[in-house]
């Protein structure tokens, strides 16, 4: 009886202990040595930016986008094809009318065997309360 009231309490505190991300995220991933999104990848960012704009139609409070281009060490010249992404991605999300948030760029050359698929673009959109997390009101900082 006392291990079915101590299962009981580990589960009702296990789901407190996973925090909520409150970003939206997508990762859009490119051939070795390619600076070209294949058509797939960039259906899939045109639905994930619908989806944003639906999500967060109304939203009134501060917002940013973190883009970041990577590339994996062994491709050719990794540095400037890391670059060359992070800009298609910015070009892209331009573009496709994803502009309400400041965009913040970044470009990264993983070392081989640090990620899985280093090949890649990173996009994270961070809207502050209220999200999934967030049910309370923030201040509107553009009222300021």
């Amino acid at each position: 009886m006392k291990l079915k009231y101590l299962v009981l309490a580990l589960s009702l505190t296990a789901s407190q202990a996973f925090a909520c991300v409150a970003s939206e995220n997508i990762d859009l991933y490119f051939a070795q040595n390619s600076t070209q999104l294949p058509n797939s990848e960039i259906v899939r960012l045109a639905h994930w930016i619908a989806d944003q704009k639906l999500t967060y139609e109304r939203h009134q409070t501060e917002e940013a986008t973190a883009l970041s281009g990577h590339a994996d060490s062994t491709e050719r010249d990794a540095s400037a094809t890391a670059r060359a992404r992070m800009l298609l991605g910015e070009q892209l999300l331009v573009n496709m009318g994803f502009t309400k948030a400041s965009i913040h760029t970044s470009a990264r050359v993983y070392n081989k065997g640090d990620v899985e698929n280093g090949r890649r673009i990173e996009i994270s959109f961070g809207p502050q309360c209220p999200n999934k997390c967030c049910n309370a009101p923030t201040r509107d900082t553009a009222k300021q």
